[in-house]
């Protein structure tokens, strides 16, 4: 449970530093963190219970558009900036550097394998966002706050 507490946290103080790189504005920077911890919590929570790394990133990369989307029309901001700080606890770096790694010192079974358990878990992101986006506005609590001030 204390490893748990500790990665979230982890998710949270990454997204900010990347918040903090990419030149986001001070004022969003804890709803960017919020975001990307929360993202992280349900990859961790469906891996616990649902053991597929590609499955687990495509319901954290749905939650994190939608996080995403919300806090936008809240916070009449781009969906980017929370979006592109969110999704950086999913982004496969370690794959990525394992896969190039493997590749360099001539493993090409194994760096094969990476790459493909890379590539999946790149498009998992890729169509949950994309899934996301395509929600109507009318999903979103904010939007219809928005709409009625």
């Amino acid at each position: 449970m204390i490893n748990l507490f500790f990665q979230i946290l982890a998710g949270f103080l990454g997204t900010i530093s990347f918040a903090v790189l990419f030149e986001v504005p001070r004022r969003y920077y804890v709803h960017c963190g919020a975001i990307g911890a929360c993202g992280w919590f349900i990859y961790l929570l469906t891996m616990r219970f649902w053991v597929a790394p590609v499955g687990a990133t495509f319901i954290a990369s749905l939650v994190l558009i939608y996080l995403s989307r919300e806090a936008s029309f809240a916070l009449k901001a781009p969906v980017t900036i929370f979006l592109i700080c969110g999704i950086f606890c999913l982004v496969p770096g370690m794959g990525i550097y394992n896969f190039t790694y493997n590749f360099f010192i001539g493993d090409s079974l194994k760096a094969a394998q990476i790459g493909v358990q890379v590539l999946k878990i790149a498009i998992a992101i890729a169509v949950g966002i994309t899934a996301g986006y395509e929600l109507s506005p009318k999903f979103f609590y904010s939007y219809h706050k928005m709409k009625r001030s």
